[in-house]
Formats: structure tokens, sequence, C-alpha cells
């Protein structure tokens, strides 16, 4: 005989779930419990959507299912940013929130919203959780987040439902085990003769995306690319899905409306698309070669014009399809990926105002500080558009950032997360002015955990991507620039150790500080923004 909560509690612990983010309210106590009890880490957050953020971090990093706690109104509420990150960011997060229970409604409405109307376009199921559909509700909700296209869940559930008696028998659903439900994706036959176009083509082209994870079928990728001598274009969640400094990686998609993959894509005859998901693109797709579709889930939200497709799992495709003669044009591949390069090395940078250094110089320094398999989160902004290309991940599954939503805020907490799934790996957070001056509060988790998380903090006192809109345009700057804090004195009040930089040498020392501290530490590096791609110089 179990309490709803107990039997929650159980379902998380049988799905995987070992940590649960949040901040608590008093109607969920109970849950709390619950989890204490069933030796489930309750990991206290300073704000809703940071919770979110650092369950996607944490789950991203695992491979498993990220969960978070919230009570009911205002705690509901704030979660919403975070719960659209998971969604549009294709994270599965199990998201629990009290409410009051039924025999106050609906003449009580103190800190009442309906949270099911706010959550339901924003998750693959929103279900009130009773005593009485406990036992089949919660594990099957739970699952959905892993089956097809990941994402996040909403649970619903009252203090005076959570301390009843649970009716029903409980049978645990692991991660992904959903065929009860509306989201069932079953595999479909895979022919090599519906794939002729990619075996055939004189250009072709892989495009990789988010979908990889958790499969990481990264092996066979670079195999095919490498029979096949196809240039492979990840988007910026896949980056390192093919290392960086390979020589068929052409470069990263997804950012602005010129990338300068886009040469590369631009001119392929035959597209294959590997856990593609067009939410990471700021361009709509409209590629007039044929594409080809595999992935873990089906080619829809929105449907693209694939001439073949197969959806399953991905890693024995890529096989199969290896072991097949291929028609590239010796000029193509390796040969038009290394031109590419060069076009790229060759352009000028520009001179950064004194006492201020280029993106360029902390990029290249905290490549040399963090070691190669290292994590890197990102935050959003013009460092999350420069280093997303410019970045050289060589790793797959290291680089975590908001890309389909793209939610400013997310580094810090993302790392989090990460680094308590993680905890003997080195991070990186980069994460600007406006961007932490959302999320201060987290960096006394940062410290309270003593997690090795590197926050570097480019300072240029202004939303910049912003900026530069208006000043392209035309525009007065207006609404768009504030006086930065003392960022090392705000970590120093959290106990962090920090370093003020200027110049390359300073940024230089700094991180190789960082690096032999073992834990939290911060580097506010002032930096001249005319150096990123997307500002306007002169």
């Amino acid at each position: 005989m179990k309490t709803t909560a107990q039997l929650l509690a159980d379902s998380l612990y049988a799905a995987g779930i070992s940590v649960v983010f949040g901040m608590p309210g008093g109607e969920v106590v109970a849950i709390l419990e619950a989890m204490r009890q069933r030796g489930i880490r309750f990991e206290l957050m300073h704000h809703e959507t940071s919770a979110v953020f650092a369950a996607d971090g944490y789950a991203r990093a695992t491979g498993g299912i990220g969960c978070v706690l919230t009570t009911l109104g205002p705690g509901a509420t704030n979660a919403v940013a975070g719960v659209a990150h998971a969604w549009l960011d294709r994270a599965p997060v199990v998201v629990i929130t009290a409410q009051k229970p039924d025999d106050l409604l609906p003449d009580y409405t103190h800190q009442v919203v309906d949270l099911h109307a706010i959550f339901a376009p924003i998750t693959k199921r929103t279900v009130k959780i009773s005593a009485a559909n406990a036992a089949t509700a919660i594990p099957e909700t739970i699952a959905l987040t892993t089956a097809g296209r990941p994402g996040p869940v909403h649970l619903q559930i009252s203090n005076e439902e959570a301390v009843k008696v649970a009716g029903g028998r409980w049978q645990a659903v692991a991660g992904g085990d959903a065929s009860h439900s509306e989201f069932t994706i079953h595999n479909s036959p895979f022919s090599i003769s519906s794939f002729d176009s990619f075996l055939a083509a004189q250009r072709p082209v892989i495009l990789a995306g988010l979908g990889l994870e958790p499969e990481a079928p990264y092996t066979a990728l670079r195999e095919l690319a490498e029979v096949a001598n196809a240039p492979v274009i990840v988007l910026p969640k896949s980056k390192g899905a093919l290392p960086d400094d390979h020589p068929l990686s052409a470069g990263t998609l997804g950012l602005t409306r010129t990338d300068p993959v886009y040469e590369i894509l631009d001119e392929a005859d035959c597209v294959l698309a590997v856990g593609f998901d067009v939410v990471e693109l700021v361009k709509k797709w409209e590629h007039p070669a044929p594409l080809l579709w595999i992935a873990n889930w089906a080619n829809e939200d929105p449907v693209l014009p694939a001439v073949a497709e197969y959806v399953g799992p991905i890693g024995p495709i890529l096989q199969q399809l290896s072991d097949n003669s291929f028609a590239t044009d010796p000029a193509w591949g390796v040969a038009r990926v290394q031109q590419l390069r060069e076009k790229l090395a060759a352009r000028s940078l520009p001179t950064p105002e004194a006492g201020k250094i280029l993106p360029q110089s902390y990029l290249a320094a905290m490549r040399r500080h963090l070691p190669a398999d290292g994590l890197l989160a990102v935050d959003v902004g013009s460092h999350k558009i420069f280093s997303s290309l410019e970045w050289p991940s060589l790793h797959p599954n290291r680089f975590f950032l908001s890309n389909g939503l793209s939610c400013m805020g997310f580094a810090l907490p993302a790392a989090i997360g990460a680094a308590m799934a993680r905890p003997d790996e080195a991070l990186f957070c980069l994460i600007g002015d406006a961007g932490l001056a959302m999320c201060l509060g987290e960096l006394s988790v940062l410290a309270r955990l003593k997690l090795p998380v590197t926050v570097i903090v480019p300072v240029d006192n202004a939303i910049d991507l912003i900026r530069s809109h208006q000043m392209r345009q035309g525009a007065p700057i207006h609404g768009t620039e504030f006086p930065a804090p003392d960022f090392c004195a705000i970590a120093a009040a959290h106990g962090i150790p920090s370093a003020k930089v200027t110049n390359e040498a300073e940024c230089d020392a700094a991180l190789a500080r960082a690096a032999a501290s073992g834990g939290p530490f911060l580097v506010e590096v002032h930096i001249d923004p005319i150096g990123y791609p997307t500002t306007p110089r002169g």
C-alpha cells in the first residue's frame, strides 16, 4: 500500500531518474519526502526555469531523463520558459507541479491558473494525477519523454492526492517504452534501393542534427562520410558529431541566413539528413536537391519533401550504406571542405579597442585550456552564433546550447546539471553579461556544490545581438545597452575565485588558474564585440 507520492517516486526511480531539480512549495512536501525516502536527490535551484535548464543539461550528459519539481501558481508559471526550451530543443524532461485540490475549485482562485492550458502546447502530455489513476498514468507519461522525438511532459498533483493511498496495480515502464501512447514510432523497413540517389550523387552531403543523441552512432557516421567522401554539415546541437578537425567536417548550419557552410550545401546534389530537425534552422529549408531522411522519429512537424525515409535506429542503417560504392566527384568531399577552410582562414580581423580583446582571442584561449573532450555550455547572444560557428568541437555531445527556443540564461544552470552528471570532468560555461544577469542566483548553487565549472563572461555592456540589428537598420541605439556589474565582486560574494581580463595574456593566465583550481571559477572578459560575425564594423 503506497501513497500517490511514493508511487511517483518509485516511477521516477524506475525510469533511471536519481536527481530532481527545482524549487519546492508547501504543496509538494509530500512528494519531496517520498523522493527523499526513495533515495532521489533533490537539488534546490533559485528559479524554476533554471531548474529545467539544469535538468536538460543533466539528461543530455547522461543520455537519460531529466526531472523538475515546482509548486503551483508562480512556481509552475516560472518554469514555462524552461519547458518551452525543452519542447523546442527536444529535451526529455518530466515537469512535476502542484495544484489546489478539486474540492476547492472553481470557487477558490488564490494562486490557481489552468496549468494544463499553459503546458499543453509545449509538452507531449499534461495530465492530472490522482490516487485513482497514478498507477498507470505516471509511468506511462514519464515514458513519453523518450518515445519517438524526445520532449517534456507535465504531471500535476495536489498535496491532498499525493498523501492518499494509490489504487490500481503499478508496473514500472522503462524510458521510451510508450507503445500504448499516441507517440508510438514504428520502425520502417529499409531498402538500399530507396537511397540510390545518395549512392549515385557526385556531390553528396550529410546533414547531422540533434536526433543523433542519445543513440550516438558517431563511428558509423564517420565511416559513412569517409567511404562516400561526403562533407558533414552539423546543426548547432550536434557539433562534434564529426570532430571539427576531421577533413570532412564542413561546418555548422543554422545560426544565420548566411552561414559560411551554406556555400557547400548549396552545391550539393543530394542531402542525407541524419537525425535532422528543422527547429534548429533560422532559414527556411528550401534546398532543391533530393533529401533522404534517417531518424528515430517520423518526418513531420513540418513534413520535409524527402524522396526516401527511414525511421528507426540510425547506426545500423549508416553501416549498411557504408558497404556500398559511391560516385562522388574526387574534387568534392575533402578537397571542397579544404577550399572553404582556406577561404575562411584568409579573413582579416579588426583591431580591438584599447583595454579589450576580440572574441576570437577568448575563444582560442578557451580551446587551449579545456581538454579536447571537455564540455562547453553556451548561452544565447552574439557569442552563441560566434562560438557555434568557430568553436572547435573535438568530441560529440560536448557542446550544449538552447537553440530551438534560443533562451537566454540557459548556459549556467545547464552547466550545473551537466557537471553533476560528470563531476570528475572540467566544464566551461560561456555566458554574456546580459545572460548571466538573468540567472545570477545559480552561482550560489555552483559554489555550494563546488562543481568544476569555469564561467567565462564576455562583457560588452549590451545585448549586442539586438544592438547590432539596430545598427544595421540605421536606427539609434536604444534600450540595448546597460552598465554591467562587477561580476568578480559578485563571484567573491559567493566564495568563487575570479579574474578580470582585458588582454590576451591575462585571459590565458586566468584560464590556467581556473584549470588548476579544480572547482568553480569566474573569468570576466572585457571584449570588443566588433569581432563577432553579426556585429557591424566601421
